[in-house]
C-alpha cells in the first residue's frame, strides 16, 4: 500500500535518491531543505509499505498561483498511478491552500507525464524553448484552473 504524506526535513535523503533517479540534473540537498521550510511551498512523499519514500512532489503558492516544481517517481515504480496520486493530493491542497491557477512545465518528450497532466485537464499554453538540459530540450507550459467542488469524492 501507498501513503501520501507531507515531507519532513528527515525525508530529505530519501528525496534525493528518487530525484537523482528521474532527473539528469538533480536538486542539491540544500534546496530540498529550504524548500520544506519554506512558507510559500508544499511538498508530499509516497512511501510504500516498509517505509521507503519512492515519489515526490512539490509547488509554490503565492497568492492564488501555484506552480508546480516537480513530481517524481523512481523508475522501477513509475506506470502503477503513484504521480497521479501525488498530483492529486497536491491539487487538493493547492486548492485548499486559495490556489485558483496551476502551472507546470514538462519535458515535450515527456509522453507519460504529459498524458497525466492532460487527464487532470491541464491545457498547454506556450512553450520555453530550450528549457531543459541534459538532454537539452523544449518545455511545454501547462496550466489548470483550479474549481470549488473538483476533489469531491
Amino acid at each position: 500500500m501507498i501513503t501520501v504524506r507531507k515531507m519532513l526535513l528527515e525525508d530529505v535523503e530519501g528525496v534525493m535518491e528518487v530525484d537523482r533517479d528521474s532527473f539528469s540534473l538533480p536538486w542539491s540537498r540544500e534546496s530540498f531543505i529550504l524548500e520544506v521550510k519554506s512558507p510559500i511551498s508544499y511538498y508530499v512523499v509516497a512511501e510504500d509499505e516498509t517505509g521507503k519514500i519512492i515519489a515526490y512532489g512539490g509547488f509554490y503558492l503565492i497568492i492564488d498561483q501555484v506552480e508546480i516544481t516537480n513530481i517524481a517517481v523512481l523508475s522501477k515504480k513509475r506506470g502503477q498511478g503513484i504521480g497521479k496520486s501525488i498530483l492529486e493530493v497536491l491539487l487538493k491542497i493547492a486548492l485548499v491552500g486559495g490556489g485558483k491557477l496551476v502551472n507546470l512545465e514538462v519535458r515535450e518528450s515527456n509522453e507519460a507525464a504529459k498524458a497525466m497532466y492532460y487527464s487532470y485537464g491541464f491545457s498547454l499554453v506556450g512553450k520555453r524553448k530550450g528549457y531543459y538540459q541534459l538532454p537539452s530540450e523544449d518545455a511545454l507550459l501547462l496550466s489548470l484552473v483550479l474549481e470549488e467542488g473538483r476533489f469531491d469524492d
